[in-house]
């Protein structure tokens, strides 16, 4: 309930200490996220997605090797339906190739996935790079 004296409310005049501190601190977030919104509209000016991919690991499954991948977008803009091709090299001999689709990795961030040969990619090259991509 509000403390009062007289008709005059005394928690007007002498705020606590914990609302000042309150207070000061939420300001502070509200600029730091102002700033932070200004700083990504000015400064990041990507016209497309810069796109790399790359091997993570390999496992032997029931329907030959699964190879995980995984995409980095180094770029602000998001990229959908990216085309990732993988390769299994001997030498500069193309033993397999095949493609997958992953449905988008945003911008600043990374997307995984898996793909499957039938030759077993030990002791040889894995190559993986996103071939294709849309503007979503």
């Amino acid at each position: 309930m509000t403390k009062t004296t007289g008709d005059k409310n005394i928690e007007a005049d002498e705020p606590h200490w914990i609302e000042w501190v309150t207070g000061a601190v939420s300001a502070v977030i509200v600029i730091a996220v102002m700033v932070w919104i200004a700083k990504d509209a000015i400064a990041d000016r990507d016209a497309s997605p810069d796109l790399v991919g790359s091997f993570v690991n390999v496992e032997r499954r029931s329907g030959g090797y699964q190879v995980q991948f995984e995409v980095r977008n180094k770029a602000s803009v998001t990229a959908s339906q990216v085309t990732v091709r993988g390769e299994v090299r001997d030498g500069d001999a193309l033993l397999e190739a095949t493609d997958t689709v992953v449905d988008y990795v945003p911008g600043h961030s990374t997307a995984t996935g898996g793909l499957i040969f039938q030759h077993d990619p030990d002791g040889k090259t894995i190559h993986i790079q996103a071939t294709a991509f849309n503007d979503p």
